[in-house]
């Protein structure tokens, strides 16, 4: 019997599921211009921010994976993912993050993403997590660092060059 997608609390963050409630706030955090700097599309067209959180709000994958909110005192302050890859063969399990540029700069991210991380790892005993980072964005890619992925090379992903990295069990 699988299990669903469960909450999880970090020292200053409550990461849940993704819900339709969450929609507009999410879609309020992608305005921001630098939230898109590493997509294939202009996500401040809120209409598009709007289409990219039907898309997550409708995922159909394994329940105890998908798209979870970060809450920081109640607010949405970013949105990750633990899901099976959509660029990546074999349904690998692919981790990504997005945080408010207002938060940057606070451990934030990699505080949430810790979090994901280990509960695919050590609670739902994944073989690895992969993240696939857009080779120019710095911050992420020093969170990757600091998680313990190892960088195992470069590709097309996303419509875009991105660094391919990899965290295994006992490893990150």
């Amino acid at each position: 019997m699988s299990q669903r997608q469960k909450r999880i609390r970090t020292g200053r963050l409550a990461l849940h599921p993704l819900e339709p409630g969450h929609a507009d706030a999410v879609a309020d955090l992608f305005a921001a211009p630098e939230m898109s700097a590493h997509f294939g599309v202009d996500l401040s067209d809120r209409s598009l921010a709007e289409a990219m959180v039907g898309n997550r709000l409708a995922y159909a994958g394994p329940p105890e994976l998908g798209h979870w909110v970060l809450l920081l005192g109640g607010r949405v302050v970013g949105l990750a993912h633990l899901r099976p890859s959509h660029e990546l063969p074999g349904g690998l399990a692919e981790i990504g993050w997005y945080l408010d540029p207002r938060r940057w700069g606070a451990g934030l991210a990699t505080e949430g993403a810790r979090a994901l991380l280990r509960h695919g790892l050590d609670e739902l005993r994944l073989d690895s997590v992969w993240a696939l980072v857009h080779v120019d964005n710095t911050p992420s890619l020093r969170v990757a660092e600091r998680l313990g992925f190892l960088d195992v090379g470069e590709g097309r992903h996303y419509g875009g060059p991105h660094r391919v990295h990899v965290a295994l069990p006992g490893r990150a």
